[in-house]
């Protein structure tokens, strides 16, 4: 880290640097001698209070304006950022985290923020409404090339505006000011918690009892077989940490027998072929493929690898062995592949494959990388063998690269450095935040990445994000806070799965316990939990898990929808953050 007229850079392994705290990334060719113009009408939101340092419980009024611009396309070099404010004022606090400021004196009309080095595609920065105002300070911003003066680049600037910055601030109705006390009330009365939640884990137990294959003639044995007809491998994985949690409990050597069966038909899903070929082996592929839902079966070859479910399954494993059921040198083979493949896969620095073939810049797949690297390393090192250093290396740089795409309001675009999917309090980022955080965390719990203090407002960040996209059902029996949802149209829409809410709740409960702040994380994330028992829980087909599979129906993309073995194993991380 450095500092340049008060403004934090951090560089990073891809030339990156940070404004605003928050790091950016070359993009395509822009000529170094061309300069932007870019307005601040355009770019400048406010966030709700509780995202600069001030309590969350009464709602408050504030003068403090973020403005960011994501996807800048600028050539390498240093550059000079000055910002214009509206009117004649002699000083203007600016800040890069949104909460401690500096008074920086306003010269012949603008601050200069000069020396910015290297390749960017963040801008973003806090600044306060001068005397009594309460609007937008910034008229605009100019970005140039160090050693151009102001002057020239005024003449010479280019407007910029690709998009215009619309956070939706305005569509979150807890966040209105005649609405924050009722959901504040909702928050805080405290019905549910550890016993609510060991019920949950019960009744997710008896169906994976239930549904295991324990045909010891069938291709399938020791899966799970899914109310949506899938024997998937993750299902797999996840139900055998849920039986090693009953076991645990219990004692019961039947929950270990039946975790082994699990875990051994998990490894039916990695190709083991043909070590040579490093696109594949050590890979899992998934049960499930094709837009609507194709179900495999194990019959001939396995499909193509994918990045995020060799991740998952990796993470999975491991939870196996913490849980009681010690790896076999052959297991520990299994897990040593897996990481292999998610080194290999690494295809850009910090960015590994979302999927076989793959060339997106997937920000989830890169935390997923990171994190399955990160795990297989501290564990495979407890057991006494020697995972090479590469491992942890390809880890920090996709972890890296997973906490400069934070944007100011907490969200991370689907693919990095893009505008669509991010930049706003929006239902459609509700998936990929809940698995880009949740691995994030997993990630920051190992000797690796703990006690960073950039993950920590990371995480603080998004729990923000979470909590301004927050809604009060009030329909019966009683009102209850979930995810907001309701502008999804019916059909194929991942942020209405029932699992959105789960990984929402098991991220703020990890939080909350790895920050100093543990309200109202909890809290919210035991609201999460109260409105899936009382309002998406299915109490009358046994057919049917106990997860409803989303908040809408009809749905029909198999593949994300109805993950109740990994809920279930979710459901007993939340319960071990509480107290």
């Amino acid at each position: 880290m450095r500092q340049s007229n008060g403004i934090a850079f951090r560089i990073g392994s891809r030339c990156t640097l940070v404004v605003g705290c928050l790091l950016v990334v070359c993009g395509a060719a822009l000529a170094s001698g061309d300069c932007l113009r870019i307005a601040g009408a355009d770019f400048s939101a406010q966030l709700p209070w509780f995202y600069h340092g001030v309590a969350l419980e009464k709602y408050q009024e504030h003068s403090i304006w973020s403005f960011e611009v994501n996807g800048l396309e600028l050539s390498a070099g240093k550059y000079t950022v000055a910002i214009v404010p509206k009117g004649e004022p002699s000083e203007l606090a600016v800040s890069w985290d949104g909460r401690t400021f500096e008074q920086r004196q306003v010269r012949e009309g603008r601050v200069e923020l000069t020396d910015i080095g290297r390749d960017s595609r963040m801008l973003s920065f806090y600044t306060k409404a001068t005397g009594g105002e309460r609007s937008n300070p910034v008229e605009c911003v100019l970005v140039y090339p160090a050693g151009r003066s102001f002057a020239e680049a005024k003449e010479a600037a280019k407007a910029y505006r690709p998009y215009e910055r619309k956070i939706r601030l305005d569509e979150r109705e807890i966040l209105q000011k005649e609405h924050w006390d009722e959901f504040s009330a909702v928050l805080q009365r405290g019905k549910f918690g550890k016993k609510q939640l060991r019920e949950m884990f019960e009744e997710i137990l008896r169906w994976c009892m239930r549904r295991q294959v324990l045909d010891a003639n069938d291709p399938h044995y020791g899966a799970i077989y899914s109310e949506e007809d899938k024997y998937d491998f993750r299902d797999a994985a996840a139900a055998a940490v849920c039986f090693m949690r009953a076991w645990r409990d219990t004692g019961d050597e039947e929950y270990r027998r039946r975790a082994l069966l699990a875990r051994a038909y998990v490894y039916k899903g990695q190709h083991r072929e043909n070590r040579a070929n490093t696109e594949q082996y050590g890979g899992f592929c998934q049960m499930v493929g094709g837009k609507w839902g194709e179900f495999r079966r194990l019959k001939g070859p396995l499909p193509n690898v994918t990045g995020v479910e060799t991740a998952i399954v990796a993470n999975l494993l491991v939870k196996t062995y913490e849980l009681g059921l010690a790896p076999s040198q052959e297991d520990m083979d299994y897990l040593n592949a897996a990481a292999t493949w998610v080194l290999n896969s690494e295809f850009h620095p910090g960015v590994f494959h979302h999927h076989q073939g793959s060339t997106t810049d997937c920000q989830n797949s890169n935390i997923l990388g990171a994190m399955a690297l990160a795990r297989a390393h501290q564990a495979l090192e407890k057991l006494g063998r020697k995972p090479p250093e590469s491992w942890l290396e390809a880890s920090r740089r996709g972890f890296a690269h997973y906490v400069e795409g934070q944007e100011a309001i907490g969200c991370w675009p689907y693919l990095f450095a893009t505008i669509g999917r991010g930049q706003a309090f929006r239902e459609q980022n509700l998936p990929d935040q809940g698995m880009g955080m949740y691995h994030f965390l997993v990630a920051c719990d190992t000797p690796t990445f703990r006690d960073q203090p950039a993950a920590r407002e990371a995480m603080k960040r998004a729990a923000r994000w979470w909590l301004a996209m927050s809604r009060i059902d009030r329909e019966p029996p009683y009102a209850t806070i979930d995810l907001d949802s309701r502008a999804v149209r019916p059909g194929l829409r991942f942020s209405t799965f029932t699992w959105c809410r789960f990984m929402a709740a098991a991220s703020l409960l990890r939080i909350a316990q790895n920050t100093d702040e543990k309200e109202p994380w909890r809290a919210l994330a035991l609201a999460y939990m109260e409105h899936v028992r009382t309002k998406l829980w299915n109490t009358s087909d046994p057919n049917k898990a106990p997860v409803q599979r989303a908040a809408k129906e009809p749905m029909t993309l198999y593949s994300w929808i109805q993950a109740v073995e990994w809920e279930g194993a979710l459901v007993r991380e939340m319960e071990d953050c509480l107290p």
